[in-house]
């Protein structure tokens, strides 16, 4: 039915999760399932859901009695989103970094309730509301919940198709070179409140004349970088930048410049990437050169 959409790194993320610890039906997606799976130690009381991990590598974690099944589970995969792919202490954090963490943890939910792997099995109805109403009904969520994800993937499914028309079309031209000015600065940031081995995250600080004239620049992972210290953080504006804007190649980790400048313009220029999404991408990358060297 979905012949043009196209997976994130972030949904790619979840099903393999899911894949690894046989969670491969929509009945599998329960608190008492994926916690006993992921060996999650979980507490039921009357305070806002929270999470954290203890130095021996456990997951810990508490939902709010106060709410419904419903939203428990919700607030079970946002907090496990956080337990798997962030960080350190929320209240030492840059704004910024908080407002990343959130807003991915709202979206690895997403996913995670109703992910894409399963939705592609099933027979949608044609109809919208009766295709949302069949999403709520089988993956056991509110209908706004579902329609959010239905339209999700009808945008991306239009997008796709937009792309497979206009590649066809497409008529090579003189190829577009990586480069680089001197005036690009790209900072390390280890956070102190973290467990995590290496920087966090990367700063990266864009010139007028690399956002406008590169299509993409190599990150240097691996090299020793300098280092930004955390009252420095404090006061900078970091954008963090989408999963979809950092590509691995062949072990070759870059930025796509040209996407920064479609969505920001000329008005971004400093940028956050976290260590945690290069890692998997780079992991992926290598997997698919195993698999090609077969």
């Amino acid at each position: 039915m979905f012949i043009h959409y196209k997976k994130t790194h972030l949904e790619e993320y979840v099903e393999q999760l899911y894949i690894d610890h046989h969670i491969m039906s929509p009945k599998d997606i329960t608190i008492d399932c994926i916690a006993a799976r992921l060996r999650i130690r979980l507490k039921f009381s009357p305070i806002e859901s929270r999470s954290h991990r203890l130095k021996s590598g456990t997951f810990c974690m508490i939902l709010d009695s106060r709410k419904n099944e419903t939203d428990q589970r919700k607030d079970f995969l946002h907090e496990l989103g956080h337990l798997l792919r962030h960080e350190g202490n929320q209240i030492a954090m840059l704004q910024s970094f908080v407002q990343y963490q959130e807003e991915d943890s709202e979206q690895f939910a997403l996913y995670a309730l109703m992910p894409f792997f399963m939705i592609e099995r099933l027979e949608l109805s044609p109809d919208r509301k009766q295709a949302v109403q069949q999403l709520a009904t089988m993956f056991a969520v509110g209908t706004e919940l579902a329609s959010k994800r239905y339209g999700q993937i009808l945008r991306r499914e239009f997008e796709g198709t937009t792309l497979a028309e206009t590649s066809a079309a497409y008529q090579p031209g003189k190829e577009v070179k990586s480069c680089v000015s001197d005036e690009v600065q790209i900072m390390a940031y280890y956070d102190p409140s973290g467990t995590y081995d290496g920087p966090s995250q990367l700063i990266v600080i864009l010139d007028e004349w690399t956002l406008i004239n590169c299509r993409e620049i190599e990150l240097p992972i691996g090299e020793r970088l300098p280092e930004i210290d955390p009252e420095e953080m404090f006061g900078a504006e970091c954008t963090p930048v989408h999963s979809s804007d950092v590509i691995c190649f062949d072990g070759v980790v870059t930025l796509q410049v040209y996407e920064l400048l479609y969505r920001y313009g000329l008005t971004k220029q400093t940028f956050v990437i976290h260590m945690r999404d290069v890692e998997m991408l780079m992991a992926r990358d290598q997997s698919m050169i195993r698999k090609l060297s077969w």
